[in-house]
């Protein structure tokens, strides 16, 4: 009986110590935008809780205060973009990109260049002195300038106007105060519909457009955890991509979105957790570096991340 009891004990310790610094929950920052509909099905369909991981989704109104929180330590990671997580290494933040939140698709667009419904401006290589608001320095000003080279022109042949505010944006399209705008979804669907001129979009682009980082102190002391976070993100995608309309009440709830495009609106597929291709990484880093943005060189391999390694 006491040589029963020993092994016992022992068996306990060694699941004790074999699961410390093992975290059971993960808190992560995260916008209300469409990109992050799969970790809120995850979250409304309990399926972090069936793989044993308790995820809090804390959601934030602006990019800015998002980072703020990830940078002074009470995040584990965060949903964002590609410039705003190499920012995060410039700044001296050690993360890690752990997965695409998002791949353009000729399916769907995220991010489409407008022109106003009374500007007149029928074509991308016909805008004139016009000028374009965007966010400068960000993922729209990037993609700005890679639907501008697909349309066969230079970025510099088309003029900027700072209006980070994307509503603002928005508005001020619609009132023809602007005469170009580049918006995101579903926003630049509305703005279609009520008549604005869609000059060009991201669907032919090919190429990474959120992700989803963690620090890299959280990924290398949890791993199952992570193991559990990728099953339950995996099972939404499928979900979502197998029956989207079920979807779309949560995503009225949760998300940022116009309620006249409920019904015509077409969520779009979503791809399971894969790390971004190292071409689409560059890609933002050699932009952000010819901006002057960044200067140090980064290394693909020192700031992706996979259960792999």
């Amino acid at each position: 009986m006491k040589k029963k009891l020993t092994l016992i004990t022992i068996a306990l310790l060694f699941a004790f110590f074999s699961c410390k610094g093992e975290k059971t929950s993960i808190k992560l920052g995260i916008l209300p935008v469409i990109d992050t509909l799969p970790l809120i099905v995850a979250d409304s369909d309990g399926l972090f809780k069936e793989e044993g991981i308790d995820v809090d989704l804390v959601v934030f109104n602006s990019a800015l205060e998002k980072e703020a929180a990830l940078t002074s330590g009470n995040l584990d990671g965060a949903f964002g973009d590609l410039i705003a997580a190499l920012l995060q290494i410039k700044n001296g933040n050690n993360i890690k990109i752990a997965t695409e939140s998002y791949h353009t698709s000729e399916k769907s667009r995220m991010f489409a260049l407008l022109a106003s419904p009374s500007s007149g401006i029928s074509s991308i290589k016909k805008t004139g002195d016009a000028e374009v608001a965007i966010s400068m320095g960000s993922i729209i000003e990037f993609f700005l300038d890679r639907m501008m080279i697909a349309s066969g022109m230079k970025p510099s042949a088309i003029k900027r106007i700072e209006v980070k505010a994307i509503p603002v944006r928005m508005q001020m399209l619609m009132s023809n105060s602007l005469q170009m705008a580049l918006l995101p979804e579903p926003l630049a669907s509305k703005a279609v519909k009520e008549g604005a001129k869609l000059l060009a979009d991201d669907r032919n682009l090919n190429t990474t457009a959120t992700v989803i980082i963690f620090k890299e102190s959280f990924l290398s002391e949890n791993s199952e955890a992570m193991k559990k976070f990728i099953r339950a993100y995996n099972r939404s995608v499928d979900r979502i991509n197998k029956n989207p309309d079920v979807y779309k009440e949560l995503m009225m709830a949760k998300i940022r979105f116009p309620k006249d495009l409920k019904d015509t609106y077409k969520i779009p597929s979503y791809n399971s957790v894969r790390l971004p291709s190292e071409k689409d990484v560059m890609l933002v880093y050699d932009w952000m570096k010819s901006k002057g943005m960044i200067k140090a060189p980064v290394e693909y391999q020192n700031i992706t991340w996979s259960l792999q390694k």
